[in-house]
């Protein structure tokens, strides 16, 4: 199979278990090949996209197996999107460099475990992957997508370094609530979203002009109303960035960031688990059978 065949595949395919093929370790020899820019991906009626805003349920409330269960539903959407959209990034920019895209391949396989990971979970508490709408929040981001650069900066270095903080605070309240199973899923999650980050960082900084660092650089990819807001999650952890690549400046920068939506989230309701800056690392978990 060719690559862009593969990545076609996950792209129309319908059924989930078509997006759960994982990718061969050999390909067949590729010519060049135009660009090809799907605008939206094949999806069975259950996994269709959605404009009904469903509020993921507060970290208080993860006490609630059934809450917990909705919880991964969100994240599995979030994974599902990342599969297709890398695939996407295979498709659009056929002159990236073999490193960006076998580092492309490589995370398309990880998503694809992550994927598989909350849906026997999310199962174990009683939902079914979409028993609730999906939104589509990074497939809304097509039109930011110009350049392999920009796709690194809002794929990898947003949403996904987003992830970096939202998998440490989830794994520390459900460790919180006894639910030491999920919380492990969160940190394997973690170690590979450090790894997804990192790959993102290798595209994106190839491209800083002489005349700008890091932080301007990524700023100069990313279009209103896409912010930095979205590189961050809830909490923010340094320490993660620095994990995956990023400098200092960047680094600090991020952390300082503020615009209109800052705030917006309970942090109080947050801050009473006192979550703590350490993270929680493991190197592999083998509890995690698929």
């Amino acid at each position: 199979m060719k690559l862009t065949d593969y990545a076609k595949h996950l792209l129309i395919s319908p059924n989930l278990e078509d997006k759960l093929l994982p990718p061969s370790r050999f390909w067949d020899e590729e010519v060049d090949f135009n660009a090809i820019r799907i605008e939206k991906p094949g999806r069975n009626q259950n996994l269709q996209f959605s404009d009904k805003k469903i509020k993921i349920p507060r970290l208080e409330h993860l006490n609630l197996e059934s809450n917990r269960g909705l919880t991964l539903h969100h994240f599995a959407n979030h994974e599902l999107m990342a599969i297709e959209l890398f695939a996407w990034a295979i498709l659009a920019f056929p002159n990236a460099p073999k490193s960006i895209r076998n580092g492309w391949v490589k995370t398309i396989e990880e998503e694809q475990i992550h994927l598989k990971l909350y849906i026997k979970r999310m199962n174990d508490f009683g939902v079914q992957f979409g028993d609730i709408p999906l939104n589509y929040i990074f497939w809304k981001q097509l039109n930011q997508f110009h350049s392999l650069e920009s796709f690194s900066a809002v794929m990898s270095l947003s949403f996904e370094g987003a992830n970096l903080d939202y998998s440490q605070v989830y794994a520390k309240v459900f460790s919180y609530f006894g639910d030491n199973l999920t919380s492990d899923i969160m940190v394997y999650i973690f170690e590979d979203e450090v790894k997804h980050v990192k790959r993102g960082v290798r595209a994106f900084e190839k491209s800083i002009p002489p005349n700008q660092n890091s932080w301007e650089h990524y700023l100069s990819l990313i279009q209103f109303p896409f912010t930095p807001r979205r590189a961050k999650g809830y909490l923010y952890f340094p320490e993660t960035r620095t994990l995956a690549g990023l400098d200092s400046r960047f680094v600090k920068e991020l952390e300082v960031y503020e615009d209109e939506y800052t705030g917006r989230v309970n942090l109080e309701s947050v801050k009473k688990f006192g979550l703590g800056s350490e993270l929680m690392r493991k190197n592999r978990l083998d509890s995690l059978s698929l």
